[in-house]
C-alpha cells in the first residue's frame, strides 16, 4: 500500500513540476509508532503521505483542484489577497490496539482494536505572521481499514508474534471529520540568520464522526536558521503537510547552508468523542469509558537543509480512558520536501 501512495505522490509532483517550473509543492512523510518507546499498545503505529501545493493566490489556480476546490475563491476571510493558500491532499493510516494482543479474548475493560485509513483534503490560507487550515478527513474503520493486515506484515517482517484479538476489532464503518486550526507565530523575524528562537501558539477544533474536540497548544523552538514554517507537529488533521511562507523552507540566510533546532510542544485538548475509544457511531461495538481531557508533551529535534527537513520526536500522552493504567510514550519522525 504504501508503494502505491508513493507512486500517487510522485505522479501528482510530476504533473505540477511540469506546469510550474518554480515549485511544485512540498512532499511530507511521516510515521508514528511506540516501537520508538519500546511497547506495542494503544496507539501503535500512524504512517500518513501529503502534499501541499505551491502558494497560490486563488485556490482554483492548480488544477488540483477541481471541480469543486474552486468554489472556496468564493469564501470570505480565507480570500485576502495578502493571504498565501496552499491546497494539501493526503492519504494515511492509523492503528490502535489493547495492551495484551497475545490473547483473542475480547478485553472489556481495555480499548478496542480499531483501525483508521483516511483521505484527506485541505485548505490553508497564512501569511508570515498566522496560518490557518481547514481540512476535512474521509475514510473507513474496521476490517476495512486493512489495519489488522498492516499490523501482521510488520509483525511477521519484525518477527513478532501475530496479534490475536482483531476479531473484535470495531466494524466497519465510514467516518468523517471536519478540523480547524488557528496558529500564530511570534516573533516576527526579517531574516532568519543565525541563532534564534520561536514561539507559535495554536488553537483548534474538529466535529465529525470520528472525533469532536477542541485544543490549545504551543511549540517553542530554538537553534540555527530556523526554517519558514510553522513548526513540528505529529500526525494531525489540522496540522497538513509543511506549508512554508514564501513558498520554500530555505530561510534568508548569510552564509550557512544546513540549520537546526530542537523544540518543545504541548497541547491540551477537551474530547466529547473518539470513535477509537467510544466506539462506533452507528452499531453497538466494543467501547470503552473515555477521559474528557487528553494532553500530549513531546520534544524532538529537526534538521532543515534548503529545501528539506528531518525531524524527530518522543511524545508523551496521558491516559485517554478509564482503567488506563499509565499514559504512553511513543516516538514520531517527519520528512518534508519542497520542489
Amino acid at each position: 500500500m504504501t508503494l502505491r501512495l508513493l507512486v500517487v505522490f510522485a505522479s501528482l509532483s510530476s504533473a505540477r513540476h511540469a506546469a510550474a517550473q518554480d515549485s511544485a509543492g512540498t512532499l511530507g512523510l511521516y510515521l508514528e509508532n511506540d516501537l520508538f518507546a519500546g511497547t506495542d499498545q494503544h496507539y501503535t503505529s500512524g504512517v500518513k503521505i501529503s502534499w501541499s501545493s505551491r502558494d497560490l493566490e486563488k485556490f482554483s489556480d492548480t488544477p488540483f483542484a477541481s471541480p469543486f476546490l474552486p468554489l472556496f475563491d468564493l469564501l470570505p476571510y480565507i480570500n485576502q489577497k495578502d493571504y498565501q493558500k496552499n491546497l494539501v491532499f493526503a492519504l494515511g493510516q492509523n492503528i490502535y490496539t489493547p495492551v495484551d494482543t497475545d490473547t483473542a479474548v475480547l478485553q472489556r475493560y481495555d480499548r478496542p482494536y480499531a483501525g483508521w485509513l483516511y483521505l484527506e483534503l485541505g485548505v490553508v490560507w497564512k501569511d508570515a505572521k498566522v496560518r490557518n487550515s481547514l481540512v476535512l478527513d474521509i475514510g473507513v474503520v474496521g476490517s476495512l481499514s486493512y489495519a489488522e493486515e498492516t499490523q501482521r506484515f510488520i509483525h511477521d517482517l519484525r518477527g513478532f508474534d501475530s496479534p490475536k484479538g482483531w476479531d473484535n476489532q470495531l466494524d466497519d464503518e465510514l467516518a468523517f471529520s471536519v478540523d480547524y486550526e488557528h496558529m500564530w507565530r511570534w516573533p516576527a523575524h526579517e531574516r532568519r540568520a543565525g541563532l534564534d528562537w520561536e514561539f507559535l501558539p495554536y488553537a483548534g477544533a474538529a466535529l465529525g464522526t470520528v472525533k469532536i474536540d477542541a485544543c490549545l497548544g504551543s511549540e517553542f523552538r530554538i537553534g540555527l536558521n530556523l526554517p519558514d514554517d510553522f513548526g513540528t507537529p505529529s500526525i494531525a488533521s489540522a496540522a497538513p503537510t509543511s506549508t512554508p511562507v514564501d513558498g520554500r523552507q530555505e530561510a534568508d540566510r548569510s552564509r550557512y547552508d544546513v540549520g537546526a533546532y530542537v523544540f518543545t510542544r504541548v497541547e491540551g485538548r477537551a474530547v466529547a468523542r473518539n470513535i477509537f475509544l467510544d466506539g462506533n457511531t452507528f452499531s453497538n461495538s466494543h467501547s470503552v469509558d473515555s477521559n474528557v481531557f487528553v494532553a500530549d508533551l513531546s520534544a524532538g529535534v529537526a534538521i532543515n537543509y534548503h529545501n528539506t527537513k528531518l525531524a524527530y520526536a518522543l511524545v508523551y500522552r496521558t491516559k485517554e480512558f478509564d482503567g488506563q493504567d499509565e499514559g504512553q510514550v511513543f516516538g514520531t519522525m517527519s520528512l518534508n520536501w519542497t520542489f
